[in-house]
């Protein structure tokens, strides 16, 4: 008899599992608007993300153009885009709108047991100018009186416009282009455009780039041109561009800006309405590019 009655048991253990989840569904009360109707492989409760999972609020500070957004969900690890060129992380998080427009904002969310966002629109009414602490933003894109972008291109016309120095250095003092004298390679017809609003990114290389030679054999269809290569590579378009307190510049998806060396990040070390100056590095970290650039119709004129 006591056989019989631990066999009976054994039985209904099992029945019990699969009527809990894979009939009635996984109930947690410790779960947070996870789907209760999800069950692995197996038939073992499976407390998948939903979209009810990445839920949020949004609230105006006193300042509208200031919003603080906060995640329904405190299990889970947050990540925004804002809509506006600007991303962040954690449960509540504050984005600057400085231009009026409609965004949308993406909240995502993961933890162990998945992943899942939510978007929604926001309306900014007015534009709010003191929210750039970094004026650098105005003369790079042009700002609010022009068209809204400014384009730059490598100005070729005079000495000093590439060059490789130090890392630790400020000039290139290993060696310096001279006016022109990199013709057909692939970098002279590239344009870089920065937006003002979204701070989008567009760059136009005419289908090909000038790349480092240590690079250069990665891209194929690449060709050895004037001791570097130059390399097929389509345009890039809505990237976008972050310009820190420190006048450094970190571009999406790797763009270049220019001769590619294998990094994206660009220290603006002079910026003004007719020329910006930046300083970058190397892959390797043993060299430092320099190049200088001209707004899109300025004429140059060399000293």
């Amino acid at each position: 008899m006591k056989l019989k009655n631990i066999k009976t048991v054994l039985l209904l253990i099992p029945l019990v599992i699969a009527s809990s989840c894979g009939k009635k569904g996984c109930t947690d009360p410790k779960a947070h608007n996870f789907d209760p109707n999800a069950t692995k492989d197996d038939g073992t409760c499976f407390k998948g993300l939903t979209e009810s999972s990445a839920l949020f609020t949004i609230a105006p500070t006193s300042n509208p153009n200031v919003v603080v957004f906060t995640a329904q969900n405190p299990d889970v690890e947050c990540s925004w885009d804002f809509g506006n060129g600007t991303s962040g992380s954690g449960t509540i998080d504050t984005a600057e709108y400085p231009f009026a427009g409609n965004f949308t904002v993406t909240l995502s969310v993961f933890n162990s047991q998945g992943d899942a966002s939510s978007s929604s629109p926001i309306t900014i009414d007015s534009n709010d100018i003191s929210l750039f602490d970094n004026p650098l933003h105005l003369i790079l894109t042009g700002g609010l009186n022009g068209p809204g972008y400014r384009t730059w291109h490598i100005d070729s016309a005079c000495d000093y416009h590439f060059g490789v120095g130090p890392p630790d250095g400020d000039a290139p003092d290993w060696w310096h282009a001279t006016a022109n004298s990199k013709p057909g390679v692939g970098l002279y017809d590239d344009r870089f455009t920065f937006h003002l609003v979204g701070f989008k990114y567009d760059l136009i290389t005419n289908g090909d780039i000038y790349v480092h030679n240590t690079l250069g054999p990665n891209y194929q269809g690449a060709f050895e041109n004037l001791y570097d290569w130059t390399a097929p590579f389509e345009n890039m378009s809505n990237e976008s561009w972050d310009l820190s307190t420190d006048s450094v510049m970190t571009l999406s998806n790797g763009a270049p800006m220019g001769f590619y060396s294998g990094v994206s990040e660009f220290e603006i070390t002079q910026l003004n309405d007719t020329s910006m100056i930046v300083k970058y590095g190397h892959h390797d970290g043993t060299l430092a590019w320099f190049a200088r650039y001209v707004p899109e119709g300025f004429v140059t004129t060399c000293p």
